[in-house]
């Protein structure tokens, strides 16, 4: 009697491995955005609270010193005025986190979007202006910002000087 497997029988173990391969293997790609949606989800609230604080304590807009942000995932954006870091994914979704400044109605004390200014870079500091966190979603595809929209993610602004915000 010999030992071993037939050809047949090598065949149909071969099939059964290339069905779950391609079973598996779209589910794994999922879990991967999945799991990237979550970490820019914790990525924006860790700077909706770190960044008010930060600026409260020193007086100075910045996301690198008020929070540990990924720069391999999050890109600095050199075209900007403002601090501007912005992730892109493959679909052309794109997720800012911006600093900016903007006027102050002396009367109201509310700040108005109408003239947004240069608010941080790496070490300025913002004196003078109404500094304000934005947080924006624009979507191209059916990337990650449907997944952030189903995680009750959305576009915001955050006084970071202790101003009304009025858009």
């Amino acid at each position: 009697m010999k030992k071993g497997f037939t050809m047949i029988e090598l065949i149909f173990v071969i099939v059964i491995l290339g069905i779950l391969a391609a079973v598996a293997i779209p589910k794994l790609a999922a879990t991967r955005n999945d799991a990237k949606a979550a970490s820019i989800k914790t990525d924006i609230g860790t700077a909706e609270q770190a960044v008010p604080a930060w600026f409260q304590g020193q007086k100075e807009a910045s996301f690198l010193n008020a929070m540990s942000l990924d720069t391999g995932v999050w890109k600095k954006d050199t075209t900007a005025t403002q601090c501007k870091y912005v992730y892109t994914d493959d679909q052309g979704d794109t997720v800012s986190l911006a600093i900016m400044a903007a006027d102050v109605n002396a009367s109201t004390g509310v700040v108005t979007n109408n003239n947004p200014q240069n608010a941080c870079d790496s070490n300025a500091s913002v004196m003078g202006s109404a500094p304000y966190l934005s947080v924006k979603l624009v979507k191209h595809g059916t990337g990650i910002v449907s997944q952030l929209e189903d995680m009750g993610v959305k576009d915001i602004n955050i006084s970071l000087g202790g101003h009304k915000v009025k858009f």
